[in-house]
């Protein structure tokens, strides 16, 4: 029996999810078990529209559909908190489960201190987060500094300090410090954030990746309750 503050390594076990997440899958499968089990009524995901640099919001009903979502995206720059509010009246009678990065949790309990999300109806993992880098920004950063066309990249990630590519022919990292140096790299909050391990979160997943056992790439858990 786990308790609060245990850690644990996790992936998934459902192959076809496996098959699209970035890594072990564990956020995807924890996800897919809340709707079936009815512990939320949706959950709110950010998935690729047109590209990578095209993040949209979408509210899954149907644990079915979450495989496609599966994966993370560092060029949207959405604070989910916000169109919560926004377009779901703040959660006051649907339960949501949501994904969140440190700034995406701070705004949910700054919002239901303002009586404006309830935050009863709101189930969060959280995930630690790097930082983001805007759409038009990072395209550009990608053709001056990587010489890549941005069209052909069809993965990005930030890891171990690096910003790295995936593209047609190959892949190719920088360090965030000499890209941010030349004056691209992440947006602004990011820098200054101190709160990339989103403790708030009912559930914490961290270091997504960097562990395997039994030849698995896993996420590693912490706080699972």
């Amino acid at each position: 029996m786990t308790k609060k503050g245990d850690m644990l390594y996790a992936w998934t076990s459902d192959a076809d999810i496996k098959k699209h997440a970035e890594l072990g899958g564990a956020v995807t499968a924890l996800w897919k078990y809340a709707l079936e089990s009815k512990t939320v009524d949706g959950v709110l995901v950010v998935t690729k529209g047109a590209d990578l640099y095209d993040a949209q919001p979408v509210l899954i009903t149907d644990a079915k559909d979450l495989v496609n979502t599966a994966g993370s995206l560092h060029c949207g720059t959405l604070l989910i908190p916000k169109l919560i509010k926004k377009y779901l009246d703040g959660a006051k009678d649907i339960k949501i489960g949501v994904t969140v990065k440190g700034c995406d949790a701070m705004a949910f309990y700054e919002l239901a201190k303002r009586k404006q999300i309830n935050l009863d109806n709101i189930y969060m993992i959280g995930v630690n987060c790097g930082g983001s880098v805007s759409a038009v920004p990072a395209r550009k950063m990608i053709a001056d500094k990587f010489g890549v066309d941005p069209n052909v990249v069809h993965k990005e990630e930030i890891d171990k300090g690096q910003f790295i590519i995936e593209y047609e022919g190959g892949h190719k990292g920088i360090s965030i410090d000499e890209l941010e140096e030349a004056g691209y790299g992440r947006r602004t909050n990011c820098r200054r954030c101190k709160d990339e391990d989103p403790a708030p979160g009912r559930s914490r997943l961290r270091e997504l990746g960097c562990h395997r056992r039994q030849g698995r790439e896993s996420d590693l858990c912490r706080g699972l309750l």
